[in-house]
């Protein structure tokens, strides 16, 4: 088929057969936004070239049949189910209604047939930003297709056919959940339990290192089934939907449908889902020791309730179980609980309030939420309660729209998901009591554990909490600590040496706990050494500059950092400048400039030697005093070029990963050009849509320290690109404080750098989010900046996209008139330069403008268009917009049915991709339409149904439909009919 390019027209014109493509769009197609002044020109050579293969005897100027001209582009013409892309997705299409009709049989044969037509990948070797696009959306479609093909034939009881096959993919897409869950399945059912339990433990490590997250709660839950022999795994009598029950969180069978309130069967919902139990906890510290009375304390404090079996009642041995302190310490059965463990820095406050909530977490079944809020790390700011609100919140299940902006709201709605249930709340590095206050549960049944180096004093006299000091460790504690480590033998072989590396280290449990892990690397030295060792590094120090206790820890810091091997001790001083709270092992990577595996090695080596400490699996972090000696160490040992080339390549791994992760749930959307990154720099994979979100959620409070560290250090070109990658994922997750003030530092960046596309996007950005947020007046000079740019640029596309966020904008106003025009505009742009992607939402918008001025008949025309764009480009959330947006022109026109119609079709396709405000909005004109055609009780039942979502979400439009609902009146006693019906 002749050269890449040629073969990049022949795909465009085959995907879109018997549709006219016009030369501009095959233009876009091969060349995307940058086309040389010949692109024209090579179109039609390519078409020649192609026209002399598809039809070989064709004259010269005969017209062609098969490849035909058509105005001012072309169209292929072939029968329906040509080329095989075409066919497999018509294929897959089929057997997903199969098995949506129960039959599993008919799925499994459509898809094998719709698999058995893929060659290798799809565009391989072929250029241009259509055929990128093409290559990853039908490779994620083949992927589905494999797994629902599995998932077929495990409902079918055919599980030791899918093995193979499973054990095949994931070993080419180790990065998929949802396919090493099925494989899990499949082996517990082939009675190879201990080979699905490895397949977990292996997918955890990939996520880890690849991602730095944990597996997701659905992958967890069957891991959790495995382990425990769930019945719900059990081969089935009958075939079940595994893949919905996999959605649901019951791979027993299809959790969360049930009854609609008719009667009939509804489909389930997300806000349907189990909520997920947290399991916070970081990792428990190793060679713990002492502190018998506190533990003593912390257990007095537990909220009424009889032991759970299991559960660790005494953290030493000899401890009695019935040790308790006087009960007058607090009624835990009428309040909660507070405990407030104070000390200087390194007395082990967050290893004690780790390992009580380690012994004790069965007694909570709600789960354990814990956050580092960082209220003196000296490389970021402390985390305002509003963000640790939010986290708590996602981390129980809220979906962001139901999260409030402020942080009032968002304390009420946590206080609300805790009443009647039993956590433990772990509010590590706590500032002040302001910062506390809003993070704590309003019922019993509780336990918070709140760490501070303050005393919090106004928490104990106003909230009842109670104070627990920690000083150093007592000679006993810390020679117990020693021994835990060491050995006991060790330890009493060399009593002289242990009473000197104690007094070297101040019995501070951070300087023992590094030093004792230096030991344990060198079982047959002696300690004497050790202890001289220590004693001449505290000699080197500028003593009683910051006071004994520091003094002494800067000593054994010294002294372990000196006999690091130079990897890890370039590591653990580039980890210093390193702005975020935490990192994954390949930001590290990238940071040092080194291999994975030699970072590997390095942060395992400062681990074992309580230099760093691995919290979470492949993520890490370090006590700021740690942090604070390491920047000292980085300052002295490594030049700033050097250091400043460090942080460059960590730049480039976050703003390259960012970028893929927007482009896996933004695929649409024009990716920037960014210059090569830094030799050394290892980008994350990022899978899918779902770990690009997952990745964003763990690395966000990284992003942002990166972001003010760019601003401040003049990595302008990161400071707003970085800012761009985040902006779908922010407004996603509704976090428009974050949004506004990233495009507010990349505004200032660009403008220090003069760069007019860089202020053309950050305008754009910018005012998008201002608009979200109803900052009309501020939001409306960005975009008209940003279009003034875009048009300096001759960038015709992006400034089709500013009209339609500005047309969006207009019409929120009211102001239907003026958006139109502006949507008519871009709408004739789009048309222009070929962007078929982006006209369909326009088509739509300029649908939706014309029926809200009254010309339905128009509306009709473009709306139609833009559901076939919709269709053809595989976008489920534009389809359900433009079928909501079909069914109130057609209740406008007086056509009733098909109001019904496609107002059902988008409550469906809403549920789908769970929009719930799309389904709250459509079951509202659902509602009109039914009381158009006299069916009162059904409009009743559709809009109780509306408000009932609205309000979960929460959302304005609730209150208008509780008005149509008071102004239709009281409703007949026993009666549901009409929308309940319909809308299924």
């Amino acid at each position: 088929m002749g050269q890449p390019r040629q073969q990049a027209v022949l795909g465009i014109l085959a995907m879109r057969a018997n549709r006219v493509i016009s030369r501009g769009e095959l233009v876009d197609a091969v060349w995307g936004q940058d086309p040389p002044a010949s692109a024209e020109g090579g179109i039609y050579t390519y078409v020649a070239g192609l026209r002399r293969v598809i039809e070989p005897n064709r004259s010269l100027r005969g017209p062609g049949r098969v490849l035909v001209s058509s105005g001012a582009g072309y169209v292929l013409h072939l029968v329906p189910g040509q080329p095989d892309a075409v066919a497999f997705e018509q294929d897959l299409g089929r057997a997903r209604q199969l098995r949506k009709a129960g039959d599993a049989t008919g799925a499994a044969v459509a898809l094998d047939s719709a698999l058995s037509l893929w060659r290798g990948i799809a565009f391989a070797g072929v250029p241009g930003p259509f055929a990128e696009t093409e290559r990853v959306r039908l490779g994620e479609l083949r992927s589905a297709a494999a797994e629902e093909r599995a998932d077929a034939l495990l409902s079918l009881g055919r599980h030791e056919e899918v093995v193979p096959d499973l054990t095949a993919m994931v070993a080419d897409h180790p990065l998929r959940e949802r396919m090493r869950g099925l494989l899990m399945i499949a082996l517990y059912r082939c009675e190879r339990q201990a080979e699905a339990l490895r397949v977990f433990t292996e997918g955890r490590k990939v996520l880890a290192e690849e991602l730095g997250i944990d597996p997701g709660g659905d992958l967890s839950r069957i891991h959790q089934q495995v382990l425990t022999a769930d019945p719900a795994l059990a081969v089935p009598e009958g075939p079940v939907v595994v893949a919905q029950a996999w959605r649901d969180g019951d791979v027993g069978g299809a959790a969360g449908a049930g009854p609609a309130p008719d009667g009939g069967q509804r489909r389930p919902r997300p806000e349907d889902r189990p909520t997920p139990v947290p399991a916070q906890l970081p990792l428990d510290a190793p060679g713990f020791s002492g502190r018998r009375e506190e533990l003593s304390i912390l257990r007095a404090m537990l909220p009424a309730k009889s032991a759970a079996p299991g559960e660790t009642a005494a953290s030493e041995p000899g401890q009695p179980d019935s040790a308790q302190p006087d009960s007058a310490l607090q009624d835990t059965a009428q309040t909660v609980p507070i405990v407030v463990i104070s000390g200087t820095a390194g007395t082990g406050k967050t290893a004690l309030a780790i390992r009580f909530g380690h012994q004790v977490a069965r007694r909570f079944p709600g789960g354990q939420l814990y956050v580092n809020l960082r209220g003196l790390d000296p490389s970021t700011p402390p985390m305002e309660p509003s963000e640790a609100l939010r986290f708590f919140l996602d981390s129980l299940g809220v979906p962001p729209h139901r999260i409030p902006p402020g942080t009032e709201a968002r304390s009420a709605l946590f206080r609300s998901l805790l009443d009647h249930r039993q956590m433990l709340i772990v509010l590590d590095n706590a500032r002040d009591v302001a910062q506390v206050r809003p993070l704590l549960p309003g019922a019993p049944g509780s336990l918070v554990l709140v760490t501070s180096r303050n005393e919090l004093t106004g928490l104990v006299a106003a909230e009842g909490a109670v104070p627990v000091t920690l000083d150093v460790l007592g000679d006993a504690e810390a020679y117990e600590m020693l021994a835990r480590r060491l050995g006991q033998d060790r330890v009493a072989a060399e009593p002289a040496a242990v009473r000197e590396i104690v007094a070297a280290c101040a019995r501070l449990p951070l300087a023992l706990g590094i030093a004792v892990g230096r030991a344990a690397g060198r079982p047959k030295r002696p300690l004497t050494e050790l202890a001289a060792e220590l004693h001449d590094a505290r000699g080197r120090l500028d003593a009683l500059e910051a006071g004994d206790a520091v003094t002494n820890v800067r000593a054994v810091l010294s002294w372990s950092y000196d006999q690091l091997p130079e990897p890890a001790a370039r590591m653990f001083r580039l980890l210093g400048v390193h702005p975020g709270p935490d990192i994954s092992l390949s930001a590290a990577a990238s940071l040092a400039g080194m291999p994975r595996a030699e970072a590997g090695a390095a942060l395992r080596e400062l681990t074992r030697t309580h230099m760093v400490a691995e919290y979470l699996p492949a993520r890490f972090t370090f006590h700021d005093l740690l942090r604070a000696y390491a920047a000292d160490q980085a300052e002295r040992h490594d030049p700033e070029p050097e250091r400043r080339a460090a942080m460059h390549r960590v730049l480039d791994h976050y703003l390259y990963t960012a970028m893929a992760a927007s482009n896996r749930f933004s695929p649409l959307r024009s990716a920037l050009q960014l210059a090569g990154p830094q030799p050394g720099v290892l980008p994350a994979d990022v899978a899918d849509k779902d770990q690009a979100m997952a990745w964003f959620d763990a690395e966000v409070p990284v992003l942002l320290a990166l972001i003010a560290y760019a601003e401040a250090s003049e990595f302008d070109s990161h400071a707003w690109q970085i800012p761009w990658t985040l902006g779908p994922f922010f407004n996603r997750r509704g976090r428009w404080q974050d949004y506004t003030a990233t495009q507010q530092t990349a505004l200032a960046a660009a403008s220090r750098l003069g760069d007019t596309l860089a202020l053309a996007h950050t305008h754009h950005l910018l005012g998008h989010v201002q608009a979200q947020t109803g900052a009309y007046a501020d939001a409306d000079p960005n975009f008209r900046r940003s279009l003034d740019l875009f048009r300096e640029l001759g960038d015709r596309a992006n400034e089709a996209v500013v009209l339609n966020g500005l047309a969006g904008m207009l019409e929120r106003q009211e102001r239907y008139p003026e958006a139109l025009a502006v949507a008519l505009d871009a709408l004739r742009m789009l048309k222009a330069v070929g962007h078929w992607w982006t006209q369909a939402t326009l088509e739509n918008g300029v649908g939706w403008l014309y029926a809200h001025l009254g010309q339905y008949d128009r509306a009709l025309i473009h709306c139609q268009r833009a559901l076939s764009l919709h269709r053809d480009s595989g976008h489920r959330g534009g389809t359900a917009d433009t079928l909501d947006s079909l069914g109130f022109v057609y209740l406008h026109l007086g056509d009733t049915a098909q109001a019904k119609a496609h107002y059902t079709r988008a409550i469906e396709a809403y549920r789908e991709i769970g929009s719930p405000f799309g389904e709250g909005n459509s079951l509202s004109g659902l509602g009109d339409a039914l009381l158009a055609e006299g069916d009162r009780e059904g409009a009743r039942a559709s809009w109780r149904e509306s408000v009932a979502i609205l309000d979960r979400i929460p959302h304005p439009l609730a209150d208008e439909v509780r008005a149509k609902l008071s102004d239709l009146g009281p409703g007949e006693p026993g009666r549901l009919t009409g929308a309940a019906t319909t809308a299924r």
